[in-house]
């Protein structure tokens, strides 16, 4: 089955397991509404030249937030990833306890940061030139289900909800209650920022970098924040002044 076929097939209503083309290969978006049974079960339905790709590519796959199980991630790697000889790239999820168990047994919990380049000969110096992406502007919140991926930046004029999701080369903005998934700098890029009207999400990714909260952990939980970058670790800090403009009125 060619790839093409099969991304078509994947993105009708009716399929289970969604698949979308990225920069180092494949992305399969594995749902949390099965049972592991059941989800290995459709993976091993797919054709295995489905799983076949260039040697430089590979395939991440996204739980979603689905709680893994020991013996999933084990019948994952004997019954699937082995049997078909499939090169996964990635263990992507937002659980924080199926990252530490994907963590334990030495798999990549990451995106490959950029796109990958063959092999060539460096080319010489060239004058310093900066790509600057565009804006991308959403005018209402986002729902269940919805997402975003962009090389530039995001602004969403409204809530980002439960079960949506903003990848963004750039910096994201969500001017309303952040319940859903973030990633800036979704490409490598660090000197990016998230920033949020209301910050209510346990996890938001900056570059390759994780950072886990909760109303327990944090004091800037459901405040307006700013969370960046520095020296590699995430910093989250609250917005007062935004928070003294709304006291005063």
């Amino acid at each position: 089955m060619k790839i093409t076929n099969l991304l078509r097939k994947t993105r009708k209503p009716e399929a289970h397991v969604k698949m979308e083309r990225t920069h180092y290969g494949m992305k399969f978006f594995l749902p949390e509404s099965l049972t592991e049974r059941n989800l290995l079960k459709e993976l091993a339905g797919i054709p295995a030249s489905a799983y076949k790709l260039s040697e430089e590519q590979g395939i991440a796959l996204d739980f979603g937030g689905r709680a893994c199980s020991h013996g999933l991630v084990l019948h994952m790697i004997n019954s699937v990833i082995w049997e078909k000889g499939i090169k996964v790239t990635a263990w992507l999820s937002r659980n924080e306890d199926s990252i530490k168990l994907f963590s334990a047994a030495g798999l990549c919990t990451s995106e490959p940061a950029g796109e990958i380049q063959p092999e060539k000969k460096p080319d010489p110096p060239q004058p310093e030139r900066k790509h600057v992406a565009g804006l991308k502007v959403v005018y209402n919140s986002m729902r269940s289900g919805q997402r975003i991926e962009t090389e530039g930046d995001v602004l969403v004029w409204g809530h980002l909800n439960p079960g949506a999701e903003v990848v963004a080369g750039g910096s994201v903005i969500v001017a309303g209650r952040l319940l859903g998934v973030v990633h800036a700098g979704g490409y490598g890029r660090e000197d990016v920022f998230v920033w949020a009207g209301h910050f209510e999400t346990p996890q938001v990714r900056i570059s390759n970098k994780l950072c886990y909260a909760d109303a327990k952990s944090t004091s800037c939980w459901r405040k307006s924040v700013l969370i960046t970058l520095e020296d590699g670790t995430p910093v989250i800090r609250e917005n007062k002044f935004f928070a003294a403009i709304e006291k005063k009125s």
